[in-house]
């Protein structure tokens, strides 16, 4: 697992409302697999390694469904989350996530993540353009916020989104029943000092879909 600094953060502070404190705690990390049990508060998660590990939710715990959408879903004014990679002189998507418009800013800019092992980037982002460059291959034009207050300035990447990459949609829930064994999901987790680490936030999988982030 590696440590998601200073987009941890990032993430933190645009799930909750008492983010700053969470990010001052402890440095978050994500965790992704499939729910094997809900044991009140304690979850046991098994990766695609099969290694088991567990997390705590807390009262404070952000709940995310993502289900799943189409590659005609993205258009411009969206807010979205996407993973790429380097690829020749262009970036290029490993997947797409829609947010919800009442989560439009989570996480905004450009940063480094961990889907894989390889360098990946994720850009959490407004849609200002999109160019069909082929019946297979569409490029956005993604602009955000980079810094705070007078120091703020405005950030743009390109990037090539295939056809055939995921795309679901992120939404906030309050339904605590989302949460059941044999839902793929991501966490967003922080070490609490004693036992299993605290769930910042969790992204669970509906209708079939797999959290992609």
């Amino acid at each position: 697992m590696r440590r998601l600094g200073l987009l941890g953060a990032a993430l933190v502070a645009g799930c909750l409302a008492d983010g700053a404190a969470w990010a001052a705690q402890g440095e978050p990390y994500g965790l992704r697999g499939t729910l094997v049990t809900v044991e009140d508060k304690l979850l046991t998660v098994m990766n695609d390694d099969e290694e088991t590990f567990e997390a705590v939710l807390t009262e404070d715990t952000a709940v995310f469904a993502v289900t799943p959408a189409k590659w005609s879903d993205i258009q411009p004014g969206q807010f979205v989350g996407i993973t790429s990679v380097e690829s020749g002189d262009q970036r290029v998507a490993l997947e797409v996530h829609i947010f919800a418009d009442d989560l439009r800013g989570t996480g905004e800019g450009h940063y480094p993540w961990d889907l894989t092992k390889d360098p990946n980037m994720m850009t959490n982002a407004t849609v200002a353009e999109i160019e069909e460059v082929s019946p297979a291959e569409r490029q956005l034009r993604l602009t955000y916020k980079e810094g705070e207050g007078e120091n703020a300035a405005q950030g743009e990447q390109v990037i090539t989104v295939p056809d055939f990459v995921d795309v679901v949609f992120l939404a906030k829930s309050d339904d605590p029943g989302l949460i059941v064994p044999d839902r793929r999901v991501f966490l967003l987790v922080r070490d609490s000092g004693q036992g299993p680490p605290a769930a910042i936030a969790i992204a669970v999988g509906l209708e079939g879909a797999i959290p992609p982030m």
